[in-house]
């Protein structure tokens, strides 16, 4: 069970959240879903998690102001009875530059920025492990009185750390059966941390203060975090992030594409009002029954395709393949960024990334930078 009106003052009080009082129905499609991240005795269930961001988002509209999808999808002539997917729509072409060209793309970007917002949570599942782990050792009475911007860096810092040597961290979570680290092998773990940052500490300035932390709980036996969890599993499944975006929105209307672990998940572990009652603002369809949902599929590709390429492309090849574009790619970016920019504006939690803020920072200054190319 998780108490609605405390997690909701504890995003007001760390993320600065106001609520705009209206009221929205937000559609969810997503990409890059996992579903359960998992360490192996080769490593990862699916290394591609390293790159390929979980994303969940979709278009939503102001619940008075929801506008008729018929004729988007008299304009974009699908065959009778053909559902608007990904897959099909991009007939698996998969570069940022490929789906960005798509002609029909056009009709569809035109449609959102003419009718709807965007919406979208990105998580970097890894970025999301060394929250845990941080949280953890400053969990006591010292680092009580850091700043969150401290904390934070100290995330993105062993963050970076931990990606640079991450066979040597995989290594570390095998053995401690991470992130279930038991009493016994608080020690282990603990070492197996200091090694990676004495590797990496000259790089980083908050690293040494990091250790230190690290060096006075290896002789506690508490990381309140990284207990009672299932072993050797990084991410079990993305159902808290959908219950977040429930609790955030808490008087809007959240329709999820069906995604049966996640459903029964939120459904045991439900969300509750301090009156007793359950919050129950979302429901699960099947994509062929919602066509919303179906758009939310394209524009969420679209979306973590896009920030891909602002996140791990190299500088030269980004330019190059602005330059590559044809005309109806940079009219396609332009209302992509448009649309962003208009959905930013209208509420800033609409967009959500959970990542490094090296990477959140690069994205930033990337999409500035061809906003000014484009003349956005």
């Amino acid at each position: 069970m998780i108490n609605v009106e405390e997690f909701f003052t504890a995003i007001e009080q760390l993320h600065g959240y106001k609520d705009n009082g209206k009221e929205y129905i937000f559609y969810y499609d997503e990409t890059n879903n996992y579903r359960k991240v998992k360490i192996t005795e080769k490593g990862l269930n699916d290394f591609k998690v390293m790159f390929d961001n979980f994303t969940l988002g979709g278009i939503c509209f102001e619940k008075s102001k929801e506008r008729d999808n018929k004729e988007l999808i008299k304009n974009l002539k699908l065959q009778t009875g053909q559902e608007l997917k990904s897959k099909t729509f991009f007939k698996g072409k998969n570069t940022f530059k490929d789906c960005i060209e798509h002609k029909k793309l056009n009709i569809i970007l035109n449609w959102i920025l003419n009718n709807a917002y965007v919406h979208y949570s990105d998580i970097d599942s890894i970025y999301f492990s060394v929250i845990d782990i941080v949280d953890s050792i400053c969990n006591n009475p010292i680092a009580k009185y850091f700043p969150q911007g401290l904390i934070d860096t100290f995330k993105d810092e062993l963050y970076w750390a931990i990606r640079s040597n991450f066979e040597i961290f995989l290594d570390i979570c095998k053995k401690t059966d991470y992130p279930n680290v038991t009493n016994e092998k608080i020690k282990i773990f603990c070492k197996g941390l200091i090694d990676i940052i004495n590797k990496e500490q000259e790089k980083y300035t908050t690293l040494e203060l990091i250790k230190d932390l690290i060096e006075q709980f290896i002789n506690y036996n508490d990381l309140i975090f990284l207990k009672d969890n299932e072993e050797r599993i990084i991410m079990e499944s993305f159902y808290s992030l959908r219950q977040q975006r429930c609790i955030i929105f808490r008087n809007s209307m959240h329709i999820f594409d069906k995604e049966l672990v996640d459903e029964q998940k939120m459904n045991d572990e439900y969300m509750s009002l301090n009156d007793g009652n359950k919050l129950e603002n979302y429901k699960f369809l099947d994509s062929k029954d919602e066509v919303n949902i179906q758009i939310s599929d394209i524009i969420i590709y679209v979306i973590a395709k896009y920030l891909k390429f602002l996140t791990h492309y190299p500088n030269e090849n980004v330019y190059n393949t602005l330059k590559s574009l044809n005309e109806m790619g940079k009219e396609n970016l332009t209302r992509l960024i448009q649309i962003i920019n208009k959905s930013n504006k209208e509420n800033i939690f609409f967009l959500e990334t959970i990542n490094s803020q090296r990477i959140n920072l690069r994205r930033n200054l990337m999409n500035q930078h061809i906003e000014n190319i484009l003349n956005i």
